[in-house]
């Protein structure tokens, strides 16, 4: 009597935007039909798509878009298990898992380990504060959904003391500061001046005074976005100073203190609320890492075919990999557009590694970027051999980067539960309030 062997183990650290994209397509390609056991491990119990935790965080986009990792697993065939990733045993093949507790500090789920055959580490990116004194104690970060919640907490606790009293103020104004003039800070910015004026119309009647709410941007570098084309970051700051928020460029951060944000230069702010989105880099834990190789960031330095350096069962994808780009001669960034890309080429080739086929390169291909300023407006620009580059602003744009959250969604829930979840969303809004109060 033969012995059938068992299928191999496939465990996925981080249900980010590559994470739970790859664990979706493998469970369809694979585990449904038994061919492999598909493991999705991640310290939140719910998904939100990155590039829109501005919107949570400001309250202008609803939690119930969560997606629900519990369900997501039983619906799609695959395992999902709670745990905060701290290390890897290669030689035995185990991932570590700390144990993660409640609020109360009661036990979610205890200390263990977690068997794999092929390990896909994406657990993305933490803010960078470049050691920046009192950046940890006073300051709002906007990394995780956790964190997102938290920021749209405070940020509704901080309008209700204004509103009723509790929160004394200089001049009777609320001061929020965002340092960091990126995709995040800026769209958070926008995001804070639409939140701003729901507020208003919604029982805050102290922020009506147009002058009321100052939102502040502070960036290091010359000019905001600097990442991107220097005609869509005069768009940007031109749009931003259009909805009434300070932008000041080559202001470099000092210190951070209770209340107060102070530069290199002696300038002092006052700030009620202060958000540090000035970069990112890996998590901690993946310098921790015994034998393996970082580069920029901090980033797990990757082969072409997303092997990592130390281990060819080990495969690192997302914003925590440090993945070359030829065509640049440097590093892929770390973006929502690389994340997905890497996803969709890792199916491919673990299926070409289960068969024992030879593995390829991953080859991004540059879709171009698009920066949300308003409820209704964008700037950006796309790409594409047929159409070159194009800048695109406005309706438009916005436009455009909806489509983005919803080809998202579309490849983690399925076409028909996409549309159908777009829709009801759509309709809601009509009826509810744009701007969550409780």
């Amino acid at each position: 009597m033969t012995q059938t062997s068992k299928p191999p183990r496939i465990v996925i650290v981080g249900a980010g935007t590559a994470g739970l994209n790859l664990a979706t397509r493998l469970s369809h390609k694979f585990g449904r039909h038994g061919k492999a056991e598909i493991t999705l491990v991640d310290e939140n119990l719910s998904h939100m798509w990155k590039p829109s935790l501005h919107e949570f965080a400001a309250g202008t986009k609803g939690f119930d878009e969560e997606i629900s990792l519990l369900e997501h697993s039983h619906r799609n065939d695959y395992s999902f298990r709670l745990g905060r990733f701290t290390g890897i045993d290669r030689e035995k093949k185990l991932v570590h898992l700390q144990a993660v507790n409640d609020p109360a500090n009661r036990p979610l789920a205890p200390k263990r380990a977690l068997p794999y055959d092929i390990l896909v580490l994406a657990i993305g990116s933490r803010s960078n504060d470049f050691g920046t004194p009192g950046v940890a104690e006073n300051c709002m970060m906007l990394d995780t959904p956790a964190q997102a919640k938290r920021l749209q907490a405070e940020l509704l606790n901080l309008f209700l003391r204004f509103q009723t009293g509790a929160l004394c103020t200089r001049d009777d104004k609320l001061e929020l500061t965002i340092i960091g003039a990126g995709a995040t800070g800026v769209e958070l910015a926008a995001e804070l001046r639409e939140a701003a004026g729901q507020f208003a119309r919604n029982g805050i009647h102290k922020v009506r005074r147009p002058d009321a709410v100052t939102i502040r941007v502070l960036e290091a570098a010359p000019r905001v976005l600097g990442a991107l084309p220097e005609n869509i970051s005069m768009k940007v700051e031109r749009h931003l100073r259009e909805l009434h928020i300070d932008v000041h460029c080559g202001a470099k951060v000092a210190r951070i203190e209770p209340g107060s944000v102070h530069l290199a230069d002696g300038t002092e702010f006052t700030s009620n609320l202060t958000v540090w989105a000035a970069g990112v880099r890996a998590p901690e834990v993946i310098g921790q890492l015994e034998g393996f190789e970082t580069g920029s960031l901090g980033r797990l330095k990757v082969r072409p075919t997303l092997q990592t350096l130390a281990d060819d069962q080990i495969y690192a994808l997302g914003d925590c990999a440090d993945c070359p780009w030829p065509a640049k001669e440097t590093s892929l960034p770390p973006r929502a557009q690389v994340a997905t890309q890497q996803a969709e080429f890792m199916e491919r080739q673990i299926a070409a590694q289960l068969a024992g086929k030879p593995l390829k390169p991953f080859s991004y291909a540059d879709h171009g970027s698009l920066v949300a300023i308003s409820n209704e407006g964008a700037v950006g620009s796309l790409m594409g051999k047929a159409i070159g580059t194009i800048t695109i602003e406005g309706w438009l744009a916005r436009r455009a980067y909806r489509s983005l959250h919803f080809l998202h969604r579309k490849s983690v829930l399925g076409t028909w539960r996409a549309t159908l979840s777009s829709l009801i969303g759509g309709a809601s809004k009509r009826i509810r309030p744009k701007l969550k109060l409780h």
